[in-house]
């Protein structure tokens, strides 16, 4: 994958989103509105950078967090929100997922995986 078809797949994903509201009783409290979902791929769209590959460091499980010599891996850097919080994308996975970075540091990966928009919602 490279920055360009990473960027059109983004767009047309933005482009094509429809947002599914859970069933009735499938959540513990009450879901979001379509209006509040469209609000954040709004903000989302704002928040989109050129896409770069960074390394994060990877502390996504309990065996993770506990280990004394970090594990790593590489992802492409799509969005960047308040406080800190990347989102990133996986080419190998498939997957989007959030990390924070803070200073100057390796970015950390914490373990929010998901859809583009999902996860963007989770910052």
């Amino acid at each position: 994958m490279d920055r360009h078809s990473l960027s059109v797949r983004i767009r047309d994903t933005l482009g094509s989103y429809h947002y599914e509201p859970p069933p009735p009783g499938s959540t513990i409290r009450v879901p979001w509105t379509a209006e509040k979902v469209y609000a954040y791929v709004e903000r989302l769209r704002g928040a989109l950078v050129d896409p770069y590959v960074q390394r994060f460091e990877l502390r996504e499980t309990y065996e993770q967090v506990g280990e004394s010599q970090p594990t790593y891996a590489d992802f492409w850097v799509i969005a960047k929100g308040n406080g800190g919080y990347v989102e990133w994308y996986d080419p190998a996975s498939g997957e989007f997922g959030l990390g924070i970075q803070q200073g100057s540091e390796i970015p950390v990966s914490i373990g929010m995986r998901g859809d583009l928009v999902g996860v963007f919602c989770a910052m």
